[in-house]
């Protein structure tokens, strides 16, 4: 833990554990992105056409100032980008911690427990959440496009940390006596959870929950013109690549699965049986914070899977990226459904003026949404202290009915979206009927 070090020593340590997220994350933007994995990093090999590299090319910060030599490969500007993520970096780790340990969650005096000890295990559980989410926001304001070394790495590590250390979930104030007391939220907040008890049929939900998404992240082409049976068969098909069945001299060598597919499989495998043994093992409290955390990658995931389900039918063109679909399932382990939901309401907000510049200057309305939700995460974990007073009680105290007003919501959307494109597609028949 940060504070178990001198005073003295604190900044310096975090100044250096900064500068070194800031050259991971330039290196991960520029490794993982799908389509333009361009060799910027002076930790990846170099182009050939690029110039030799120096040793003071891997200086953190300055050795950008050098890389200049490139700018005729790379642009004229490549190099300010990742010299200002690795100075956001260098500054952005120790005000992090020190804005936790000042209160920035929660006040320390509501808290019980050691405190040095929770803003630990916040600055560590929330900082890997940042770093991943700001990796995604310039991948996908390169390409539109979120790579699952993102999503599928955070969502992971969200379930690690709610199964082992259910403190990091964000803090709610709650409790009696004069002073109330905070405490991890879960998912029934504000609400209380009463006699439950977590037995099989949380666990088998809990499960299913893990085989939707590991079938989400399955590469699959659906084509669901041919109707749902073939369709379904198709994917199954794209995504296990069985063999040939024919002797066909064009068709007689046999296709490989996927290696994706055979890690996501693996993956399932070892998913399944650690939420058995989780079920097992661990904890009431602990079952508590894996099970939030389960139905909040359910809730950020299926919101926007739904979202972007009803847009694409009622426009007939993709209205998101699947790649935002796994970005608020992994945001809504972290942070719990509660917190998925606000941060989607937020997103908007945070790229109305982006997408009112752009439209000006380029008259172009389509935009990334994923840089957006990672915006309202950031936001909403700025605001929490002085946010979930108000909302628990406005929105979440309302319980089972909010999820039936969402579905309501839901459906209106795709009423408004089909007659938006009927009316859109009537203009303009009757524009080529002028004609």
């Amino acid at each position: 833990m940060p504070s178990d070090l001198p005073n003295w020593l604190q900044l310096p340590v975090l100044m250096v554990v900064g500068l070194a997220i800031g050259v991971f994350v330039n290196w991960a933007i520029y490794s993982w992105a799908m389509f333009l994995k361009r060799p910027i990093s002076p930790w990846m090999t170099p182009a050939a056409e690029a110039s030799p590299r120096l040793w003071t090319d891997r200086i953190p910060i300055f050795g950008w100032l050098g890389r200049r030599r490139d700018s005729e490969l790379f642009g004229a500007h490549f190099w300010v980008r990742p010299m200002l993520i690795e100075l956001a970096c260098l500054l952005g780790v120790p005000f992090f911690y020190l804005w936790l340990v000042d209160g920035g969650l929660t006040s320390q005096a509501t808290w019980v427990g050691n405190w040095d000890s929770i803003c630990g295990i916040w600055f560590y559980a929330y900082g890997v959440l940042l770093v991943l989410m700001c990796i995604g926001t310039f991948i996908d304001f390169d390409e539109k496009t979120i790579p699952d070394e993102v999503t599928v790495t955070g969502t992971i590590v969200a379930l690690l940390f709610a199964g082992l250390v259910p403190a990091f979930r964000l803090p709610v104030l709650g409790g009696a006596g004069v002073l109330p007391v905070a405490e991890p939220i879960h998912y029934a907040s504000p609400n209380s959870l009463g006699s439950l008890h977590l037995g099989t049929p949380a666990m088998l939900v809990a499960m299913l929950i893990f085989l939707i998404w590991i079938w989400a992240l399955m590469p699959k082409l659906p084509v669901w013109y041919v109707g749902l049976g073939k369709s379904v068969r198709f994917m199954w098909a794209h995504a296990v690549r069985p063999k040939r069945k024919t002797s066909c001299p064009l068709r007689t060598v046999n296709r490989k699965t996927p290696a994706v597919t055979l890690l996501l499989a693996g993956l399932l495998v070892v998913g399944l049986a650690a939420i058995a043994a989780a079920w097992q093992l661990l904890p009431e409290v602990n079952l508590i914070s894996l099970y939030s955390a389960f139905l909040g990658m359910a809730f950020g995931g299926g919101l926007v899977w739904a979202i972007r389900i009803i847009g694409t039918i009622a426009l007939q063109k993709e209205a998101m990226g699947f790649g935002d679909v796994t970005l608020h399932a992994m945001i809504g382990a972290f942070l719990g459904w509660q917190a998925a939901l606000l941060v989607f309401v937020m997103a908007p907000f945070a790229a109305l003026l982006v997408v009112l510049i752009q439209f000006i200057v380029t008259r172009q309305s389509e935009i990334a949404f994923g840089p957006y939700l990672s915006a309202g995460a950031l936001i909403l974990l700025v605001t929490w202290k002085q946010m979930w007073p108000i909302v628990s009680e406005a929105v979440f105290r309302l319980g089972p009915v909010l999820l039936m007003i969402l579905a309501g919501a839901l459906v209106l959307l795709a009423l408004m979206l089909v007659t938006l494109s009927f009316i859109k597609g009537r203009l303009y028949e009757d524009e080529l009927a002028d004609q």
